[in-house]
């Protein structure tokens, strides 16, 4: 019978479907008309409408555990960093596709004509990279040594430049990013180390020569005397439990965290603040071994570890929950040994390991800082120094184009090109060792200069 003649008893039309699409289709009008009217989005008006309660609320801003406040910040408001154009570093180091697989980790490898130039240390470090999903890392490895870009000034000086990759155990770039790194951070922290080690008195004539001198007073102390402020070299060792790899990114960040809950500890115990101490390290994983750890340069008041007691490395095992009690700390000579001792290690792995051991450090190292610091050297407040202007002309000092395109280095000189660096190093050997000897020859024969 026709349902218009015969409706269904009050509370029994939900059982006609008739009824219940019409509803639907009543409701979804309802909410379109009102979403459209707004000018929001769908999953936008459901937000404004559907709203959390405040106890919801309250348990979302709680900073969950091993959370730092930034990735808490991150989580609270994810559009709080704007996405940035790529940086000039990061275009510097795009190059293009030189090795890939047909299929897979089992399919064949094609290699470029320009690629099947590279040394053979730097194509099986590259494959693995590749394998292990770090390609456009293995592309960069491959490329560095290889590839070069034309550059010129305005006074028509034309050089190129060679490719850097940028990797952290690239066996190019590594010893020069390690020296670039002492070198950017050695002044900025030698500053606040000198200030940490000053007696305090007005007329101290070793504080003003070490201030004069940029190096930091009364150290190496007296053999017969225990100082009160010490520079040493420190040790953090973390045991690694998986017997069948390496460990993980994730891994070598806990060591980061635990250091620094190493460090409020440190301070809870020896009744010691932030201002008063600081800490510079790197993290590190063993040229032939497994367990996480990291090098430092400590300077701040002197901190117990006897041979009987060993208080900080009882310290270190308490805040890894008993899984590592390794702890080193010893005086350092001054304190550019001891910051060396925290930086050299990439560059001497860099040169000693094999290609396979580098490409299985470049994976555990993916997307993880290795060099921190803390306390009074973490953000310090130091005198405004002049930035090096890179980009330079060794010849006229004018500044330099940027690389349009990557050749290789081959070809470029076939060209009749040089490398820029080469004549850089080649000019400050000319400043060097014949400027002095050309102005004791004008000296001896009463020329002017």
């Amino acid at each position: 019978m026709d349902q218009e003649t015969n409706p269904r008893p009050e509370g029994e039309q939900w059982k006609d479907w008739h009824f219940v699409e019409q509803w639907r289709k009543k409701q979804v009008q309802k909410f379109e008309s009102k979403w459209k009217a707004r000018g929001l989005t769908p999953r936008e008006f459901a937000q404004t409408v559907f709203r959390p309660t405040p106890r919801d609320l309250a348990a979302e801003a709680v900073q969950l555990e091993n959370e730092t406040m930034s990735e808490r910040a991150d989580r609270l408001e994810p559009g709080r960093r704007k996405k940035k154009g790529k940086t000039a570093d990061q275009a510097r180091h795009q190059c293009p596709t030189l090795i890939a697989r047909i299929d897979g980790k089992i399919g064949q490898w094609i290699i470029s004509p320009i690629a099947q130039l590279a040394k053979k240390a730097k194509m099986i470090k590259a494959q693995k990279m590749y394998d292990d999903r770090l390609e456009k890392k293995a592309q960069r490895e491959i490329a560095c040594g290889l590839l070069g870009g034309e550059i010129h000034c305005r006074n028509n000086h034309q050089f190129f430049a060679a490719y850097r990759c940028g990797n952290r155990y690239c066996s190019n770039c590594a010893p020069i990013d390690g020296m670039k790194l002492f070198a950017r951070q050695h002044d900025r922290i030698l500053f606040v180390a000198t200030r940490l080690m000053l007696c305090g008195k007005d007329d101290c004539s070793e504080c003003s020569a070490a201030i004069n001198e940029k190096r930091i007073p009364h150290w190496p102390p007296d053999p017969k005397v225990k100082p009160k402020i010490v520079c040493a070299k420190i040790d953090f060792t973390l045991r690694h439990d998986r017997r069948d790899g390496l460990p993980t990114p994730e891994r070598m960040k806990e060591l980061n965290r635990l250091i620094k809950k190493f460090c409020r500890l440190l301070e809870k115990r020896f009744k010691i603040t932030r201002k008063e101490y600081g800490l510079a390290y790197c993290d590190e994983l063993g040229g032939n071994n497994s367990n996480p750890h990291a090098h430092g340069v400590y300077v701040g008041p002197w901190l117990p570890q006897s041979k009987e007691r060993k208080e900080l490395s009882e310290l270190w095992r308490e805040v890894t929950g008993g899984d590592s009690f390794i702890l080193s700390i010893k005086f350092a000579r001054n304190f550019s040994e001891g910051l060396f001792h925290a930086i050299k290690y990439p560059a001497k792995f860099a040169e000693r390991s094999s290609p396979e051991r580098l490409a299985d450090l470049e994976k555990v190292f993916h997307r993880v800082r290795r060099f921190h610091t803390l306390a009074a050297f973490y953000n310090p407040e130091v005198p405004p120094r002049e930035k090096p202007v890179a980009g330079k002309c060794p010849i006229c000092d004018e500044p330099l184009t940027e690389p349009r395109g990557w050749l290789g280095i081959a070809q470029l000189e076939r060209a009749g090109l040089r490398d820029v660096d080469q004549i850089r190093k080649e000019c400050r050997k000319f400043v060097r060792d014949y400027i002095p000897l050309i102005a004791g020859i004008a000296a001896a024969v009463g020329a002017p200069m």
